[in-house]
């Protein structure tokens, strides 16, 4: 193999897994190499933003957590949160990808390069007390020149993978929420789509119209809403939807339901099961699915899952 695809590889299967960064670090640095015309020399600042964006799309779609301790939370980490309120307080709660609105977002640039100086840079060479030879450090000019950037670029898709899949790894030791491999993807990819929920309402529509969250008419200010989070299931599906109030629905937000609510839910499906049965819709997929989550009692296994 390659010494310098050897070198990469032994420091990401390597990296201990108290968070993200080294992950991030390493991520960014092979986006740079891809994106490099006729330089191998990058600064904290374009190496800085490039985690930025990882770690709000991460954060905005899924709320994954990027360390051990959810009360304490990587510095970078909290800083990126810090920043999606600022935005969503400006802009409303829905997701988007940092890509389509970075200019709407201003970044302290100073303050993140203050992060990878202390945390990451330097540590993302070290391997069992051996500097690996990956890059030059210059903590003076605050920037990186990598060792033989042709075989990062020629080698780019490989070293995206690993990472990936080195990060999908960590993110489940600090995670309980599914499809943990699916998302970093689709958050590298720019995939995140938020599909139409168009066609449930005729579902929805053969049970009660009333707010699942107030309980009062819903008349034409409604919208549908999943009950146990999307950024958490990544996943439309009929037993976890409900009509509510579009304003029901932006307060309730990302945060997790009490149990009442879960025990509400498990009656909205029986009793709309047995409507879909009345209508003789057995044998649409839709009814079998709600049947089977219904049978496996998936609203409270995942509602625990959410939780914990």
């Amino acid at each position: 193999m390659n010494r310098t695809l050897a070198n990469w590889f032994s420091v990401i299967r390597n990296c201990k897994f108290s968070s993200t960064y080294k992950m991030a670090w390493g991520k960014a640095i092979v986006e740079c190499c891809l994106e490099s015309v006729n330089t191998d020399v990058f600064g904290f600042s374009q190496i800085s933003n490039k985690i930025f964006k990882y770690y709000w799309n991460q954060t905005i779609f899924f709320d994954l957590e990027q360390g051990p301790d959810p009360k304490k939370p990587p510095e970078f980490v909290s800083y990126v949160k810090k920043e999606i309120k600022v935005y969503q307080t400006i802009y409303g709660f829905q997701p988007i990808e940092f890509e389509r609105i970075e200019n709407k977002v201003r970044l302290e640039t100073n303050k993140m390069n203050q992060f990878l100086k202390k945390d990451v840079s330097w540590r993302f060479l070290n391997l069992d007390e051996k500097k690996m030879p990956l890059y030059e450090l210059n903590l003076d000019e605050l920037n990186v020149k990598v060792y033989d950037i042709e075989t990062i670029k020629d080698f780019s898709d490989l070293l995206f993978e690993v990472i990936n899949y080195k990060w999908a790894q960590m993110l489940e030791t600090y995670n309980s929420s599914p499809r943990i491999s699916k998302k970093i993807k689709v958050t590298d990819r720019g995939g995140v789509k938020r599909k139409s929920l168009s066609k449930f309402k005729k579902y929805l529509d053969l049970d009660t119209l009333e707010c699942f969250i107030c309980s009062k008419s819903l008349g034409d200010d409604k919208s549908i809403d999943h009950v146990i989070p999307w950024s958490y299931l990544f996943s439309d599906d009929l037993w976890n939807l409900v009509y509510v109030h579009k304003g029901c629905n932006s307060s309730k937000s990302n945060r997790i339901v009490d149990e009442s609510i879960i025990e509400k839910l498990k009656c909205r499906n029986n009793r709309l099961l047995e409507k879909l049965e009345d209508c003789g819709m057995q044998e649409d997929n839709l009814y079998k699915e709600l049947k089977l989550a219904i049978d496996m009692e998936l609203v409270r296994k995942f509602w625990i899952g959410f939780k914990g």
